[in-house]
C-alpha cells in the first residue's frame, strides 16, 4: 500500500500540520513493475475513455507516451484462439467447422427450448439465445473463472427477464449476445491507448507533480488507525519504518475499499463478512522469443485449464517488451475458499501456469528466461458498480458521511476512481463537498 501524505510545513513531533493539510491513501494496484529489460503491468489494466475530463488528464499528463494500440482479444477454447470481434478473421472468428455445425445444432435447440419454457438462471438464458457450445468457446468459462460464480447459480438478467425473448436470428446475433453477456453492454469506446511504460508511467507523472508541488509520497506504509479528534479534524495513524506518526487533516481522500476503511473507523465493530472473498494470483512469464499470439490478451475459456486470463504485454504497442521477446501474465481468479489459496509456493505456481500455456502452444518452455508470481489478497478482479448498489454497501457509505472531511473514492474503473479524486480535490479546495456527493456517489454509474 502508498499513503501520501501533502503538506505546506515541516512536521513537528511526528504531526504533519498546515493550514489546510490532506491525506490520500492508495491500494496502489495501477503501478508498472520492472523486470530485467521488461516493464509490466499488475495484470491486465485498459483505460477508458469514458469520462472526458479523466481523458483530457491522462492525455496532458502522458502526451506521446500515450499511444494506440489494437485493444484484440481473443478467446483459448478447445487449443484455439477464437476471435471476440470479427474486425480480425471476419464473422466466424476463426471458429472450426466441427465447433460451428455443433454450435448451430445447440442454437437451434437453444431456440426451441427458449420457446417451450422461461429460463429460470443466467445459464440457461443464454444457453436459449445463443446455444450451448458458442455460450461456452466465447464467454462462459473466463467469466465464471472471473467471477467466481458459475452462471447456472446466478439469476435471469434483469434487464433482459422482463419476458424479451425474441432476438435476431444468425451468427452475428449469436456474437452480439455474448458480448453483452461478458461486458454487460456492446463497449462504445472505439479507440484504445496504453501508457508505453505500463499504467505505472502514468502514475510516476502523476507522483512527480506531486512532489513538485511541495507534496511527499510514502511508500510501504500502513494506515493503522483513522478517527475523528475535537473540531472535526481527521486523525489517521499511519504506521512507516517500524514507528507510528500521527497525521492531523482536515481532509483525508481514500482508494481503499469501503469495509477497510470502515474496520479502521470502527476497530471494536464485528467484522463484515463480504459475498465474495476474492484473490488474484498472477504468474508472469518472461521469454527471449517473440510472442505467437498478436492480442493484447486472452480470455481462458476452456474449462480444462484454471487459469482465467493470459495478457500480452507485447500487444499494447509500447516499450514494455524488448523486440524479439515476449511478457506474459496468467491470472488465476480464486475465490477465499479454493485450496488453492493455501499454497504459497511461488515454483508451482509457475509451473502450472507454464504447462497450461505450453499445453496450448502459446510459449516454448525452452525459451523461459525469467518468471515470477505476485499474489494479491482481498481482491475482486471483476468488481463493478453493480455491486456497489446493494444494501450493505448503502449502509457502509451512510456511515462514512458522518465524516464530513473523509472523501472515499474507491470505484471500479480507473476512469471512475480517478474522477472522484478530482471531484474531491475540487471539494476540499472550495470547502464544499455537494458536489462531489452528487458527481462521485458510488451507488451508481457515470
Amino acid at each position: 500500500m502508498a499513503y501520501c501524505c501533502t503538506r505546506s510545513k515541516a512536521p513537528s513531533a511526528g504531526r504533519l500540520s498546515s493550514s489546510r493539510p490532506a491525506i490520500s491513501s492508495s491500494a496502489g494496484r495501477r503501478r508498472s513493475i520492472r523486470r530485467g529489460e521488461f516493464v509490466v503491468d499488475l495484470g491486465r489494466k485498459e483505460l477508458y475513455t469514458r469520462i472526458s475530463e479523466i481523458d483530457r488528464l491522462w492525455n496532458a499528463v502522458l502526451g506521446a507516451a500515450y499511444r494506440p494500440y489494437p485493444h484484440r482479444v481473443g478467446s483459448l477454447f478447445g487449443g484455439r484462439i477464437l476471435e471476440l470481434s470479427g474486425r480480425d478473421r471476419g464473422p466466424l472468428r476463426g471458429m472450426p467447422p466441427q465447433l460451428l455445425c455443433a454450435g448451430g445444432i445447440d442454437l437451434i435447440r437453444g431456440w426451441i427450448d427458449g420457446a417451450i419454457r422461461r429460463p429460470d438462471s443466467y445459464e440457461r438464458f443464454w444457453h436459449q439465445r445463443v446455444g450451448r457450445r458458442f455460450s461456452h468457446a466465447l464467454a462462459q468459462g473466463y467469466w465464471e473463472k472471473f467471477r467466481g460464480q458459475p452462471w447456472h447459480a446466478l439469476p435471469v438478467p434483469e434487464a433482459l427477464a422482463g419476458g424479451e425473448q425474441r432476438v435476431s436470428h444468425g451468427f452475428a446475433a449469436v456474437v452480439q449476445s455474448l458480448q453483452l453477456a461478458a461486458r454487460g453492454g456492446v463497449s462504445r469506446q472505439h479507440s484504445w491507448r496504453h501508457p508505453a511504460l505500463g499504467t505505472g508511467q502514468l502514475t510516476d507523472r502523476l507522483a512527480a507533480r506531486v512532489r513538485e508541488g511541495g507534496g511527499e509520497i510514502w511508500l510501504n506504509a500502513e494506515l493503522i488507525a483513522l478517527e475523528r479528534s475535537d473540531g472535526g479534524r481527521l486523525l489517521a495513524t499511519i504506521r512507516r519504518k517500524g514507528a507510528n506518526l500521527t497525521c492531523r487533516a482536515e481532509a483525508v481522500i481514500s482508494s481503499l475499499t469501503p469495509e477497510s476503511l470502515d474496520a479502521l473507523m470502527r476497530p471494536n465493530a464485528p467484522d463484515i463478512v463480504t459475498r465474495h472473498k476474492r484473490a488474484v494470483m498472477l504468474v508472469y512469464l518472461f521469454l527471449n522469443a517473440p510472442p505467437r499470439f498478436p492480442h493484447a490478451w486472452l480470455e481462458v475459456n476452456d474449462p480444462a485449464f484454471r487459469a482465467g486470463r493470459i495478457s500480452n504485454y507485447a500487444g499494447f504497442n509500447g516499450d514494455m517488451v524488448p523486440p524479439g521477446h515476449s511478457a506474459l501474465c496468467v491470472d488465476y481468479f480464486l475465490n477465499g475458499d479454493d485450496p488453492l489459496l493455501r499454497s504459497n509456493n511461488d515454483p508451482a505456481w509457475i509451473a502450472q501456469a507454464l504447462a497450461e500455456c505450453s499445453a496450448n502452444d502459446l510459449i516454448d518452455p525452452d525459451r523461459l528466461i525469467d518468471a515470477m508470481a505476485i499474489r494479491l489478497d482481498r481482491c475482486n478482479a471483476a468488481a463493478s458498480w453493480r455491486e456497489e448498489q446493494d444494501s450493505a454497501r448503502t449502509d457502509l457509505y451512510d456511515r462514512l458521511t458522518a465524516y464530513p472531511g473523509l472523501f472515499h473514492v474507491h470505484r471500479p474503473g480507473a476512469d471512475w476512481a480517478s474522477f472522484a479524486g478530482l471531484c474531491a480535490a475540487k471539494a476540499i479546495l472550495t470547502q464544499d463537498r455537494k458536489d462531489f456527493d452528487r458527481r462521485a456517489d458510488p451507488g451508481r454509474s457515470y
